[in-house]
């Protein structure tokens, strides 16, 4: 049996622990007094009764590994598939008591881009340029169009902060005013562009 069918099971068990929840279980219960102090063996027994029945239910089966003890709780250690996990269980058998899985072979999928940061970067792939000043309110507003990915622009300041001139590549540019847009073409545009512009001028999708 692989670990694809392990998966779902162990998210099972898992969210019973993420939901904070007891698993109370009258599961083979014995006629004898509530007050009766289950053996580690009875204790063990029960917990892995009632994982293979009502939680694995006949798929795979989990087989003990150790019982340990810890202030009034039994510790139910099992391997369910190669995965080692453990269980408590209070010593009269009411509560079981189910405890974080070890699921370091589950990968977490990587975050996706968000699609402002896929235009930024199709624009700088296509080979636009957007030249603006510190101090341009208009530059501002081109920028806040793309939110929080403004850094994937591909934005040239043409401002030197050190002098207040323009700077020698937006000299060589032919840059007069601002923003302005070189396009794929080469060609210069001047002003502020919405997205959708953008998107017309470059060929980038816009989600």
């Amino acid at each position: 049996m692989t670990n694809k069918l392990f998966i779902p099971i162990a998210i099972i068990i898992v969210g019973v622990l993420i939901a904070g929840v007891i698993v109370y279980t009258n599961y083979a219960k014995s006629s004898a007094e509530e007050d009766e102090v289950l053996s580690s063996q009875e204790a063990g027994e029960k917990v892995l009764n009632f994982i293979n029945d009502n939680i694995l239910q006949g798929q795979i089966t989990a087989s003990l590994i150790e019982i340990l003890e810890e202030k009034g709780l039994y510790i139910v250690k099992f391997e369910v598939e190669g995965e080692q996990i453990e269980w408590r269980i209070t010593k009269d058998g009411e509560l079981i008591l189910p405890q974080a899985i070890d699921l370091t072979e589950i990968e977490a999928e990587p975050e996706q881009p968000s699609s402002l940061e896929e235009f930024a970067k199709c624009l700088k792939e296509k080979g636009m340029k957007f030249y603006g000043a510190s101090w341009c309110s208009w530059c501002k507003k081109q920028k806040e169009l793309f939110e929080e990915d403004v850094e994937y622009l591909p934005y040239v300041e043409c401002i030197d902060e050190e002098t207040d001139e323009v700077t020698a590549e937006c000299q060589e540019a032919g840059i007069s005013g601002f923003p302005t847009w070189k396009l794929p073409n080469g060609e210069m545009s001047s002003g502020f562009k919405s997205l959708e512009e953008l998107s017309e001028l470059s060929g980038c999708a816009l989600e």
